[in-house]
């Protein structure tokens, strides 16, 4: 009886585009709509969505692809260590910012207080830009406009105005958003060691602005980025000696480098860390017998400049007496250790190239870039803030909210040629009720600048390159377990603005 009941008063309700049950009426005919005729096409659009179903959950632990991927063509499994095979927790970010701050007052003479700054996790998120002259935090998107509302001068929020009135436009040159080492504007922020250190160049600005100090940006930014350079060593130092205090032990990594190796897969180590750091993780996450796993590996390879070929020749590591031995590399030997080298070189010694090969990186620049544009190899990336983004996303406050925006606006766009002072303001309203949607949704993910993948309607810039570099994404290698080794990725066919309407996510 009720669903019964329920299916009579859901029958009627018609979806946005349908005036009153007048789909095809001319914008003549709207213009001349009431108030009253609005919010009666309001109710009913709402009362519609509420009759459909939220969609389905999003697989938290899902690989995403952006392009057709034949798993069954990949020959060779290549990766990049830290944030990829190696999963850190929480304490490495505190401990970065930590060292950083000590750096910057015993080492470059900041007061004595900028010692005692807390590190905030919630700051700031990952591949945001920062503006080295003007001092500024902005999320971009993949437009190059600037996501209004999310502009950071330390943690103090510039008002659109002021931000329209330094930058005189809202889409950015791409000159600023690409630069080059002569001209530095700006800088985007991407990898995960970039949050502790946007988090201590904003308590900085914070304490110079609260104390009235004048500053200089682009020195705050150089001496900050330095300082966590600095803190790298101290880093490594830290996890090589406690592996238990900084790394996840993911139980399903093991399992995945078995199933590639049984299935005759070439596995191979590509990193920038020195091996003691690699080793003591290694062991700590899969077992003293680690490199068994693997046909090759190298250490302090100096990515980005391995893959640009600008990097040092191949040597061979002595792990024993800790040096890098002097005689040429002419092959490539499973079981031991080398350094340095650059794609080319690995590519002639092994043979590996093209197609054939998928590496696995966090940083979609520094790992996955040049091989995929220069060498054609497969890339995954691995971003560990899906698995959050994703628990967002599937709860049913986001789900309504995100449909009921499309909807809202959907109805804006039907209506907004109405005349009639009362019939316009209804239209002011709904907008200003789109703009709390979003604002909502926004805060879901990071109070200050939301998703990490998203602005508002478009993708962000660091989406813009993850989607353009990476082949597949997901936030753990193990992910992969999920999928069989012939599995074939196909891309969603997302919707152009000129093709069919779709209201729903």
């Amino acid at each position: 009886m009720v669903t019964r009941h329920l299916t009579k008063l859901c029958r009627p309700l018609l979806p946005p585009g349908h005036v009153l049950g007048h789909p095809s009426l001319p914008p003549s005919r709207l213009a001349h709509f009431s108030s009253s005729d609005l919010w009666t096409n309001y109710e009913q659009a709402k009362g519609w969505l509420r009759c459909k179903k939220l969609p389905p959950d999003i697989e938290t632990f899902g690989v995403f692809c952006n392009d057709k991927i034949d798993m069954e063509e990949v020959e060779i499994y290549g990766f990049d260590y830290d944030y990829t095979l190696a999963s850190y927790k929480k304490g490495v970010e505190y401990l970065i910012h930590d060292i950083a701050k000590e750096h910057l007052v015993k080492k470059y003479g900041y007061p004595e207080e900028v010692g005692s700054v807390v590190y905030d996790p919630n700051f700031a998120v990952r591949g945001l830009h920062y503006d080295v002259e003007k001092g500024l935090f902005l999320k971009v998107d993949s437009s190059h406009q600037i996501q209004l509302g999310t502009v950071y001068r330390g943690r103090e929020k510039l008002e659109d105005q002021e931000v329209l009135a330094l930058y005189k436009r809202r889409q950015l040159p791409v000159a600023f958003l690409e630069p080059n080492l002569r001209n530095m504007k700006m800088v985007q922020l991407v990898d995960i060691f970039s949050k502790p250190e946007m988090s201590l160049m904003a308590a900085v600005m914070d304490y110079f602005m609260r104390h009235n100090l004048e500053y200089q940006p682009e020195s705050l930014y150089y001496d900050v980025s330095t300082c966590i350079g600095a803190a790298h060593a101290t880093f490594h130092s830290e996890t090589r000696s406690n592996p238990n205090l900084y790394l996840h032990r993911d139980p399903e990594l093991i399992p995945c480098l078995e199933r590639l190796v049984q299935a005759s897969k070439k596995v191979f180590l590509i990193t920038n860390s020195p091996f003691e750091t690699v080793d003591a993780g290694m062991s700590f996450m899969v077992g003293k017998e680690w490199r068994e796993y693997f046909d090759v590996i190298i250490v302090q390879a100096g990515k980005p400049h391995f893959f640009t070929n600008n990097a040092k020749p191949f040597r061979e590591v002595d792990i024993e007496r800790k040096i890098f031995l002097w005689d040429k590399v002419a092959k490539l030997e499973k079981g031991k250790i080398y350094a340095g080298g650059t794609i080319d070189h690995f590519q002639d010694l092994t043979g590996w190239r093209g197609g054939k090969v998928m590496y696995f990186g966090d940083h979609p620049y520094a790992d996955l870039a040049d091989v995929t544009l220069l060498h054609g190899w497969h890339t995954a990336a691995v971003i560990r803030e899906l698995e959050m983004e994703i628990n967002k996303m599937n709860t049913d406050e986001f789900k309504w909210g995100v449909n009921w925006q499309q909807v809202l606006m959907a109805l804006i766009d039907d209506h907004q040629n109405v005349e009639g002072e009362e019939a316009r303001a209804v239209i002011k309203e709904w907008k200003k009720e789109v703009v709390t949607i979003q604002s909502s949704l926004r805060s879901m993910f990071n109070p200050q600048f939301g998703s990490t993948f998203r602005s508002h309607n478009n993708p962000t810039y660091f989406s813009r390159k993850l989607f353009r570099f990476s082949d597949l994404y997901t936030s753990r290698v193990t992910n992969l377990l999920r999928y069989s080794l012939t599995h074939s990725f196909y891309p969603r066919r997302g919707a152009l603005p000129h093709e069919f309407k779709s209201w729903f996510v």
